[in-house]
């Protein structure tokens, strides 16, 4: 999991300016409006028109843009820098800050797999019964939807990340952490765009409850600034479960179709699947360890 965060790292800070641009210069338009506005007059437009022609011309205009341009290089360089620890957060373990949270998702997950445990008996007991795999099904997308595997991070991102690595190690056996900058070498040009691509995706997931919470300070001042708050706040959950999702499943396909090249570039020459015992040995050669 650590070499997926590394890169999606890597994009937060070597692709923030395309990124960034249009929304911090967004942000520091409302920071600007909430200052000239003030939470007396929040909706005046005539006062906000009449502010804003006293900047308009001569130097003051010049000044007023170089400062505009300076915010929006700063606003943009601190988003990414925070987004940067949310992915970080994503690897956190259950042990300090993050032990109530993983507490509490295991809690909540050891019942849901209780329920959903329960629910499969019933469709084994009677197979023909509708209803029985209908619950089933549902009861097993609510135990997913809080851990594919039993959690040991305080957040859905991690653990989702973290059920790759089992899931290759289980069926490949192979260590995903030293496979991949291997594999990443070997990828076709359209995979790793796709890749790189889905880590853009994860990357401005990551981002948007940044800008929940940013808004949210200036709402305090500035409450018209609430609402973009609320909204990215509201979104930024969904958006970072689809990118992440997206992300570990693009992994994963990638180990399945192109882990085989990894092991004949090293000399293995396989012609079939890759199997757990091929899988440790060639981790066993990546590591640099003896055999």
């Amino acid at each position: 999991m650590n070499a997926f965060l590394t890169e999606l790292g890597k994009n937060l800070a070597t692709r923030w300016a395309a990124a960034l641009a249009l929304p911090a210069a967004v942000f520091v338009a409302v920071v600007v409006v909430a200052v000239m506005l003030g939470p007396s007059h929040a909706l005046d437009v005539d006062l906000l028109w009449t502010r804003v022609r006293t900047v308009s011309t001569g130097p003051a205009l010049a000044w007023a843009a170089a400062a505009f341009l300076a915010a929006t290089a700063v606003v943009g360089l601190s988003v990414t820098a925070l987004g940067g620890i949310v992915i970080a957060a994503w690897a956190a373990t259950g042990a300090g800050v993050g032990r109530p949270f993983v507490g509490l998702r295991h809690r909540r997950w050891r019942r849901a797999t209780v329920r959903a445990d329960a629910a499969v008996k019933a469709v084994l007991v009677d197979r023909s019964d509708l209803g029985a795999k209908s619950n089933a099904q549902r009861a097993l997308l609510r135990r997913n939807a809080i851990s594919e595997i039993e959690p040991t991070c305080p957040t859905w991102a991690g653990d989702r990340l973290r059920s790759v690595d089992d899931r290759v190690r289980r069926g490949t056996g192979l260590d995903l952490t030293t496979t991949w900058p291997r594999l990443w070498l070997v990828l076709p040009d359209a995979a790793r765009t796709e890749v790189t691509t889905v880590q853009e995706r994860c990357g401005s997931a990551a981002r948007m409850p940044v800008w929940g919470l940013a808004y949210l300070a200036v709402g305090v001042y500035w409450w018209p600034a609430l609402v973009p708050a609320v909204w990215a706040l509201l979104v930024s959950r969904r958006r970072i479960r689809r990118a992440v999702g997206v992300y570990a499943d693009l992994v994963e396909a990638s180990i399945d179709l192109y882990a085989r090249d990894v092991a004949n570039q090293l000399g293995f020459e396989l012609t079939g699947r890759m199997t757990p015992a091929i899988g440790e040995q060639l981790t066993e050669v990546l590591r640099k360890q003896p055999g």
